[in-house]
């Protein structure tokens, strides 16, 4: 009976620790994944800001940002947006900033818009416009 009862309260313990670790755990992985969502906040935030002032000082042109995707680091240290010419959907880009040297790094875009940046008298794919 002493034996059962001895028994009975090792495992109700062993339960108890085993609980209390996983709680633990669970805490610790929280707080990083809170970590790393906060940086990439800061990184999608500023590739932004970075794409936003690239189109208005080379082009000229009002944009807004209508997606993002950060590429995993073991690949490249860059993010891919996509936007378009404020209240003109079908004036679309993709552009690729590095976000550690905080560079535009491609810039890929619709024929409505080479024909809106051409009309601006600047040509897209001259060696002297290079990102």
């Amino acid at each position: 009976m002493i034996i059962a009862r001895s028994r009975s309260i090792n495992i109700i313990l062993g339960l108890f620790v085993i609980v209390l670790l996983l709680g633990g755990y669970q805490s610790i992985a929280n707080k990083t994944s809170t970590k790393n969502s906060s940086n990439e906040e800061k990184i999608i935030d500023q590739a932004k800001a970075t794409t936003i002032k690239h189109l208005i000082d080379k082009y000229k042109l009002d944009v807004e940002i209508t997606g993002e995707k950060i590429l995993p680091s073991y690949k490249a240290d860059e993010i891919i947006l996509e936007g378009n010419v404020i209240g003109s959907e079908e004036h679309a880009f993709t552009i690729s900033v590095n976000y550690e040297k905080n560079e535009v790094f491609y810039f890929g875009m619709s024929p409505e818009l080479v024909t809106t940046i051409r009309a601006k008298v600047y040509e897209p794919f001259v060696e002297k416009n290079k990102y």
